[in-house]
């Protein structure tokens, strides 16, 4: 008795999962809890992990809210990632170019498209360019160090812009201690800066390790802003 052959279109488990995520997310493009998922593909909890981890590497999909946690497709409208205004004092350059090789896989999966003012082409007016690319970003890095703060451009003017499009919930501004210094008392203080613990960049054993730390905090906000677009 001849074998039956397989056959040729079998899908894969990732297309297994695209799609029963699309056809239970519906046009809405709806979150879907983790277990709902799971039993409705018949995946054991191990092959569910694997294959949602790597979509997630992938910016195939994102996490959501949910008890026990939950899935959505990413959303394919935008060809680009969010945009991410850094801000810093140029005395800090070498720390600023070593942050954005480390956010450059984010870059590379389509999750952010990072900005500076190194982008400025000449004849443009560099003022205007950078308020412009300001007012239009959903995450804004400052890069804080003492030079930053006595920097009157980047504390009066950047700054400035930063903390009112974050209080209008326009944009989301994190804070990068680079270099210890004195910035309890400014008008970021109140937010949840990066690296953890808010320990600054210098002050860790490896360089590497504490911009790693900042790429994965940026990740998180990347991925919760782009889900509640």
């Amino acid at each position: 008795m001849a074998q039956k052959k397989r056959g040729k279109g079998r899908r894969s488990d990732v297309d297994c999962f695209l799609e029963t995520l699309e056809a239970l997310g519906g046009e809405e493009n709806k979150a879907i809890g983790n277990q709902t998922l799971r039993e409705t593909l018949g995946f054991s909890s191990d092959k569910y992990n694997r294959v949602k981890e790597l979509l997630l590497d992938q910016n195939r999909i994102i996490k959501a809210r949910g008890r026990g946690g939950a899935v959505s497709l990413v959303s394919t409208q935008d060809e680009t990632g969010l945009s991410v205004f850094v801000s810093y004092s140029h005395k800090d350059k070498v720390l600023k170019e070593k942050l954005l090789e480390h956010l450059k896989p984010l870059e590379r999966i389509n999750l952010i498209e990072t900005w500076t003012d190194k982008e400025i082409k000449p004849g443009q007016e560099w003022r205007s360019e950078i308020v412009e690319k300001l007012n239009v970003a959903d995450v804004i890095l400052l890069l804080i160090s003492v030079d930053f703060i006595n920097s009157d451009f980047c504390y009066q003017i950047e700054l400035e812009k930063a903390m009112e499009r974050h209080e209008g919930d326009e944009a989301r501004v994190i804070p990068i201690i680079l270099r210890a210094c004195l910035w309890n008392h400014t008008p970021f203080a109140k937010l949840q800066a990066l690296p953890t613990s808010a320990k600054a960049v210098t002050s860790w054993p490896d360089i590497d390790g504490a911009m790693t730390d900042i790429a994965r905090g940026v990740e998180v906000v990347a991925r919760d802003l782009l889900f509640n677009r």
